[in-house]
């Protein structure tokens, strides 16, 4: 990790103690909720200021607290040299571009890491410690290295007649970059195809090659050979390295070296101590000097678990053990041993050696373990008791000192007798189920003691190898993923690493990785790394966040599987220009406003998010109607900035355009028209058809309904608006109501038949007013003279008519206090029958008690015969009956015939009543009908 994130003890101890004594002071509840470490994931070689991600939205600041206390916050990262963080929203950019591979050299995996500190603003002003996060960042590779070899040329030099297997070392290539983009594969070319290439693979995972000749080589045909390796990565794009190798042929070394015996046989006790020779080997060479300088080495076959447990001295031959020997793991080591010269070429010689392990144990219980055909191979699902080996134990002693009990030291296997008690064999079964995923092999051991005295022990071990089965189902590291993506990112592009584990082993272990068909259009992953790949450029206003499924399974025959979540959020980019959703836009204002009143308004949209969707309006200044308004730059609200006359134009037309202050490029305009609407600001105007100064003469015998004039008026407001709409009316100088003037088309009539009154001169003031709120008005005089001589009526013929009307006055009360009387006499016989109803009932009911006794049969008798008495008499009482005859109407020429006007016979019914009421309403009718009869004849003589 680079020096700069090496955090200082005093630092971090300061760090410490204020957060401590923020803890002690009571902190927010919230403060403990969040996050203490994010982590994020960043290319390498991007550029300065590119976003990383927000620290707000990762330690869940931004959720727990509301807008206005993380308004509050601030930001900050002191000792940062990577990165760069927003004061106000936390948002993590880089600072420098970042090379990885000069960061962190060669570690599998680059982190950078950042203290961020969390102030919160007081009501005081003064800033609190908040909250410190830790930040770890992960630089991604790239594949910014090609592979490098040491050198670009290279000179060899092989001994002609050399053995063709053996191998010239060389160097492998270097490259800085890991994972797959380092080197994964080398290409031999030699244009004479007589040497091949080897590569060899060492513990750190870097590689070394070796030259084969693929025959033997005579110098005196050839002496010099060149030959290329060329060293390819998998990144994309592929890079590559090469390297030119010069190989010289030379002259041979003719001996080789000579062990003193073709194999080497010895013993060697268990748990021998380290580091002390156990045996020797020797060789001698016949060449001199440096050609007969010979190392002692294991040979290349030999295998790692000899090597662990002994070393050789190259010079001395002598072999000496370095790890622990034990009889009951392996009691034969057989390996080789090489003898190299220091001659060009070098050669060669190879000896075995054959280490027998002795046990030190002696007359103690010998154990013999014998297993089944199948070994100890057991699957993980086998059933207990299942048979795993069998266990002899031998003690050569006699008596009670040969007699052995055994018992093992793990609960997976139990042993058992195999036939009696005196048998010393005995079987080892499956006590309880085994799990691979636990442990793959159990070594079990075996302990036998002897009934001797003292008792001796002796043990053993044998290896159970658990086979898998595919019994587990891959498991995901994170069970939703979350990642954010940056629209219109370029396609192709590896987004997100998933990672799911499959506790199996071999082909049961391998997982490959697949996504639901939801959006395989957008995203596809490697089914072999796990690792998400964005196919196409993404866009936030089309879709803001993706949420899909990422299948993982094993390659086991059942191909068992699972899922997790995978939420991909799309980042806003400031890619869409703000944009009216009409062309066209209206906005209303009455005449004589003032300056300042609102007109309308016109909102443009910006898909973006708040932070790009900013918008600035303003008016184009074009044409002549744009000066008469203005707009506000932020709410695109209109108002005028002068006082409008319908009359003088109706209508203003301008362009109104909206622009993102950040891109100007992006902007948007549509037309606005102003509709200037009527007020009422005119007054009607009358015209008469006559002079003002003239007077209408009319004749006293004129008809009813004459039209005498036709008055004329008129309104300069708008002839579709009510403020034009136009009503007549006779506002002074017909006390007697003898002229009617139409409301709407001022037309003037006789009302009524002229009288001797009426004959006067009528200074009439006519009215119009419109239909506005408040209406205004005009007024004119207009001067009628009715010409004419009408006699006027006596007085007696005027009594003798008031005689006429007392009397039909007086008649119509009589008969409304009969019918009153009538009424009140019809209630009181219903009620009576109620009465009657009721005690024939409750006599009825009594009779059938007292016949249900059977006990006063008599008393029955005689009450009912008195209740059928008084129903008799009450049947027999005479009801009142009434009859009036309805008097003919003289003044009705209908041919209807005389008829009563209510009949009551046998008693009153509702119907009855109903129609009485009804009759009595025709009479009065007829009485007022009598009346203005008899008026409209004495007007008439």
């Amino acid at each position: 990790m680079a020096e700069d994130f090496q955090r200082f003890p005093l630092s971090r101890i300061c760090l410490l103690v204020v957060v401590g004594c923020l803890r002690l002071a009571g902190a927010q509840n919230v403060a403990a909720q969040v996050l203490s470490a994010v982590q994020f994931e960043f290319r390498e070689e991007q550029a300065p200021g590119t976003y990383i991600g927000n620290v707000g939205v990762a330690s869940k600041l931004a959720s727990l607290l509301s807008e206005s206390q993380f308004s509050l916050l601030k930001f900050s990262a002191p000792d940062s040299k990577y990165f760069y963080i927003d004061e106000k929203i936390g948002t993590l950019t880089a600072a420098t571009k970042i090379d990885r591979e000069n960061v962190c050299a060669s570690l599998p995996v680059c982190k950078l890491s950042a203290d961020v500190i969390v102030y919160t603003k007081l009501s005081s002003g003064d800033f609190d410690l908040f909250k410190v996060i830790t930040v770890d960042v992960e630089i991604l590779d790239i594949n910014d290295n090609s592979p490098k070899f040491p050198e670009d040329t290279v000179s060899l030099s092989i001994a002609e007649s050399s053995n063709p297997s053996e191998e010239l070392p060389a160097s492998g290539a270097v490259d800085r970059d890991t994972g797959v983009n380092s080197v994964q594969q080398y290409t031999f070319k030699d244009p004479t195809d007589t040497f091949a290439l080897s590569v060899h693979k060492n513990g750190d995972g870097s590689s070394y090659l070796g030259i084969v000749a693929k025959g033997v080589l005579d110098r005196e045909v050839r002496h010099f050979y060149q030959v290329t390796v060329v060293a390819t990565d998998g990144g994309s794009p592929q890079r590559l390295g090469s390297m030119l190798i010069n190989i010289n042929v030379s002259d041979i070394n003719d001996n080789q070296p000579e062990f003193d015996h073709s194999s080497y046989n010895t013993s060697v006790l268990e748990n021998v101590a380290l580091k002390v020779p156990i045996m020797k080997v020797h060789a001698t060479d016949k060449d001199e000097g440096t050609n007969a300088d010979i190392s002692y080495q294991f040979s290349s076959r030999v295998p790692s678990k000899i090597r662990q447990k002994f070393t050789i001295d190259e010079h001395t031959g002598e072999i000496t053990a370095q790890g622990s020997i034990d009889y009951e793991e392996d009691k034969l080591f057989q390996f080789i041993v090489e003898a190299v010269d220091h001659g060009t070429p070098q050669f060669s010689a190879r000896t075995n050696v054959n280490l027998h392990v002795v046990d030190k144990n002696d007359n103690s219980p010998q154990i013999s373990i014998n297993l089944p055909p199948m070994g100890t191979e057991v699957s993980e699902n086998e059933p207990v008791g299942k048979f795993i080996a069998q266990v002899f134990a031998l003690d050569a002693d006699s008596g009670n000192n040969g007699l052995v009990v055994c018992s093992m030291d793990d609960d997976h296997f139990s042993l058992e007798k195999f036939n009696d008690n005196s048998s010393n064999m005995y079987k080892i079964v499956l006590a309880n189920t085994l799990d691979y995923e636990r442990a793959s092999s159990l070594r079990v051991s075996i302990t036998c003691v002897d009934k001797g005295s003292p008792p001796l022990s002796n043990s053993t071990t044998f290896v159970v190898n658990v086979l898998d089965v595919n019994d587990n189902r891959p498991v995901f590291t994170e069970p939703i993923y979350y990642v954010t993506v940056m629209e219109n990112r370029d396609s192709e592009e590896d987004i997100l690493q998933i990672e799911a584990h499959d506790w199996d082993s071999g082909d049961f272990g391998k997982v490959s990785f697949s996504i639901e068909d939801k959006y395989s259009g957008v995203f596809t992953i490697n089914p072999t790394t796990g690792k998400l790949r964005i196919t196409q450029s993404l866009d936030r206003e089309h879709i803001s966040k993706y949420d899909f499924h990422v299948v993982a399974r094993d390659n086991g025959p059942e191909r068992l599987s699972s899922s997790a979540l995978v939420v991909v959020t799309v980042d806003d980019e400031n890619d869409e220009p703000p944009r009216f959703p009409n062309p066209i836009y209206f906005g209303d204002i009455l005449e004589n406003q003032p300056s300042g009143t609102f007109v309308g308004n016109a909102t443009a949209k910006d898909p973006d998010t708040p932070a790009n969707s900013k918008m600035v309006y303003s008016i184009l200044q074009l044409g002549m109607d744009y000066s008469n308004f203005t707009i506000d730059p932020t709410t695109g609200v209109i108002k005028s900035t002068t006082t409008f006359d319908r009359e003088e134009k109706d209508q203003y037309l301008f362009m109104i355009k909206v622009v993102d202050p950040t891109y100007p490029q992006f902007f948007s305009t549509c037309n606005f028209t102003v509709r200037i609407l009527d007020d009422n600001d005119h007054s009607p105007v009358i015209h008469m058809s006559v002079d003002d100064n003239s007077t209408i003469i009319v004749q006293s015998s004129t008809q009813v309904g004459y039209i005498i004039t036709n008055i004329f008026a008129y309104d300069e407001d708008e002839k579709t608006s009510q403020h034009s709409d136009l009503v007549f009316l006779i506002q002074d100088g017909d006390p007697y109501q003898l002229f009617n003037l139409n409301r709407f088309t001022g037309s003037l009539s006789l009302a009524r038949i002229i009288t001797a009154r009426d004959v006067k001169t009528y200074n009439l003031i006519i009215l119009v007013q419109d239909g506005g709120d408040p209406p205004r008005v005009d007024t004119k005089a207009l001067s009628i003279k009715i010409n004419g001589t009408i006699p006027l009526v006596s007085e007696s013929s005027i009594s003798q008519n008031i005689l006429i009307v007392i009397i039909l006055v007086g008649v119509t009360a009589v008969m409304t206090l009969v019918i009153l009387i009538t009424i009140v006499l019809i209630r009181r016989i219903d009620n009576q029958r109620r009465k009657n109803r009721t005690c024939q009932k409750n006599a009825e009911e009594k009779m059938y008690q007292l016949k249900q006794q059977d006990i006063f049969t008599n008393l029955s008798v005689s009450m009912a015969d008195e209740a059928v008495s008084n129903n008799l008499n009450m049947r027999g009482r005479k009801e009142p009956s009434f009859s009036l005859d309805e008097e003919t109407d003289s003044h009705n020429t209908s041919n209807r015939s005389t008829q009563p006007l209510t009949s009551f016979k046998g008693g009153f019914t509702k119907t009855d009543l109903v129609s009485t009421a009804c009759n009595h309403s025709d009479i009065h009718n007829i009485v007022l009908r009598s009346i203005k009869l008899i008026i409209r004849v004495h007007w008439l003589d």
